[in-house]
């Protein structure tokens, strides 16, 4: 029988029961690792999402144990309503022993709210033990880390966890707490976007968020690493970003720093030798469409091993992602009722009665095992509409230091899914460097509707750019007529 599922909307985290310390002691040379998992599932004032976050925990500490470069420490937790000094308590704890050179991993998982303060909005997470709530604000996690040596590389997934960096909004601030040159963030959406677990056919949270799903298969074996773009054996910061936000769509995951080449995840080439998951190597061939009769999406990808596979169109609505009323599509299966293994091309038609079809949506690529629905792979798609004006427009920050780790930050306003091409330029317009290439847009739960990009102030070779005004050049072309726009100064300081 076919599997559905429906996915819940929750401004989340994820994690779930206490799990006990590991201890893995590599050789005494070289970076050391150490990772602190933390989850929350049980509530009081909102809903309860167990087993979710304890199964986030779960995956990513396994797919970490696999890094060929060994962990000194591993501690996950769930359920605990940690203020700032219990969570600073905790991270001692857990990291205390950490080096100059050495890299934390933190990862945060649960229910994330917007708070106000100080004239704009902050980011929190809500930690509880099913009693007794606590509210965890970007301060206070910053305030249990900075002492922390070394590196620490945050990872948040929760709602509205872009916040903690002020990425994916309109606010245009060229820094956060997290600014500089030891810390690392990664969140699962923007500053205004939810983010979203998946529950099996009987509507019961049996898996977890597609964030950490898509983080899982991109550093694991079972995904054969694919966020390792250039195989080179490292998974870096800057690939991961890339990983996510192709297998998933709906949020916009964020990074800081812009472009970060350390190292998340190394693994041994023998390592690729192992079983991996039932899908890999995902290929989007048209991720913007044209709506109207006949509009086609394209796409390949490797199933593994034989499989029930099915296709999901999930359309949104008043920024809102309609898990509740998918559109479903059945590969063609083999007299056995499985999909044969090998390289798979899909062509998926939008519904009839969606033309003319306007905005996002999500296509989910799930493999069926008796009643359970597992999604492998959640890419956003966009459909331009027909007619009407982009309404193109930039704005920038007007100044930055990038040696103080600040970036550029840029609002590009547009109606409407489009592809951009964004190139910052000098002020004899020379390229400097590019930050979309053609690139459809996401949606951000903007008002107005728009994309936010940010410039760490280096060139294409990586090299820090020299002081002075640049400006940003933004283009599209839609039904073969060009829209450009170009920013105000942003002035780069040298310092």
């Amino acid at each position: 029988m076919r599997a559905k599922w429906l996915a819940l909307v929750l401004c989340l985290c994820m994690a779930g029961l206490p799990l006990s310390a590991l201890s893995q002691r590599p050789e005494e040379s070289g970076t050391a690792l150490r990772a602190l998992l933390i989850s929350c599932d049980r509530f009081v004032s909102m809903p309860d999402t167990t087993p979710s976050s304890y199964n986030n925990v779960v995956g990513l500490r396994r797919a970490l144990m696999e890094d060929a470069r060994g962990y000194r420490g591993m501690r996950a937790v769930a359920n605990r309503a940690l203020d700032g000094a219990g969570f600073a308590a905790l991270a001692q704890e857990a990291l205390g022993q950490a080096q100059e050179g050495d890299i934390s991993l933190i990862y945060m998982s649960s229910h994330g709210l917007l708070t106000p303060q100080e004239g704009r909005v902050n980011f929190a997470l809500l930690l509880s033990d099913g009693e007794r709530e606590t509210l965890l604000d970007s301060r206070a996690i910053y305030e249990g880390l900075k002492d922390i040596k070394g590196i620490k590389v945050l990872i948040l997934d929760a709602c509205f966890s872009g916040a903690a960096i002020h990425k994916g909004d309109e606010g245009l601030a060229v820094a956060s707490l997290f600014s500089g040159d030891d810390f690392k963030v990664l969140t699962s959406a923007g500053a205004r976007e939810p983010s979203f677990l998946w529950t099996d056919s009987l509507g019961s949270l049996r898996g977890g968020s597609y964030f950490a799903q898509a983080l899982v298969l991109g550093i694991g074996t079972q995904g054969g690493f694919a966020a390792d773009a250039d195989r080179d054996g490292i998974v870096t910061l800057a690939e991961l970003l890339r990983h996510q936000r192709l297998y998933y769509g709906a949020s916009s995951p964020q990074l800081y720093p812009e472009g970060d080449p350390l190292p998340l995840f190394a693994y041994d080439k023998a390592q690729l030798s192992g079983t991996p998951g039932a899908i890999t190597d995902l290929s989007v061939g048209n991720p913007l469409l044209e709506a109207g009769e006949g509009a086609e999406i394209t796409f390949s990808y490797t199933l593994n091993q034989p499989a029930r596979v099915a296709y999901q169109l999930i359309y949104q609505r008043q920024e809102s992602w309609r898990f509740e009323a998918p559109q479903s599509i059945a590969e063609p299966v083999g007299e056995d009722g499985l999909v044969s293994p090998g390289r798979k091309e899909a062509r998926l038609r939008l519904a009839e009665g969606s033309v003319p079809l306007a905005g996002y949506l999500l296509m989910l690529v799930i493999t069926v095992e008796e009643d359970r629905a597992l999604p492998q792979a959640c890419p956003i798609l966009a459909v331009r509409r027909a007619g009407g004006a982009l309404n193109l427009a930039v704005t920038a920050s007007p100044f930055f230091v990038p040696r103080r780790g600040e970036e550029a930050a840029f609002f590009i306003r547009h109606d409407g899914p489009c592809a951009l091409t964004a190139v910052v330029r000098d002020e004899e317009g020379s390229p400097i460097a590019t930050l979309m290439a053609d690139s459809p847009t996401r949606p951000l739960h903007l008002t107005p509707e728009g994309t936010t990009l940010y410039w760490n102030g280096r060139d294409e070779a990586g090299e820090l750019a020299r002081g002075g005004r640049y400006f940003l050049h933004v283009s599209a072309t839609i039904e073969e007529a060009a829209h450009t726009a170009v920013s105000g100064p942003v002035v780069l300081i040298r310092r």
